[in-house]
């Protein structure tokens, strides 16, 4: 059974040009996963949060977030869909912006 649990790389999105994925850090998303439960945390150009979720299905998981971009506190809900090595990632704002990413397992810590 695959596993959500890793340091996943942010490779790019429809949404971001490189320059702001990479704004401050390398872009990223952190997640452990324990049964069906979920916990993480990412950061992404100027938006870094933490975020609460749960399996969905075997490669859905659904998540609820908090953090901060730009200063400003967001929050709202997201999903994960993972294809092996790949991880789609998805942010939601609470009525707001929708932004995706894809992400690869990091090369370091693959299973």
């Amino acid at each position: 059974m695959a596993s959500f649990t890793g340091t996943w790389q942010v490779v790019s999105s429809p949404d971001f040009d490189e320059g702001y994925l990479r704004m401050e850090v390398a872009p990223y998303v952190i997640l452990k996963q324990s049964g069906d439960r979920v916990e993480g945390k990412y950061q992404v150009g100027l938006q870094t949060g933490t975020l609460d979720g749960w399996l969905e299905r075997q490669n859905l998981m659904l998540f609820s977030f908090e953090g901060m971009d730009e200063l400003e506190e967001m929050h709202g809900a997201g999903r994960a869909t993972l294809s092996g090595d790949h991880l789609t990632f998805e942010l939601r704002y609470y009525l707001g912006d929708e932004y995706v990413f894809d992400c690869e397992r990091s090369k370091s810590l693959r299973q």
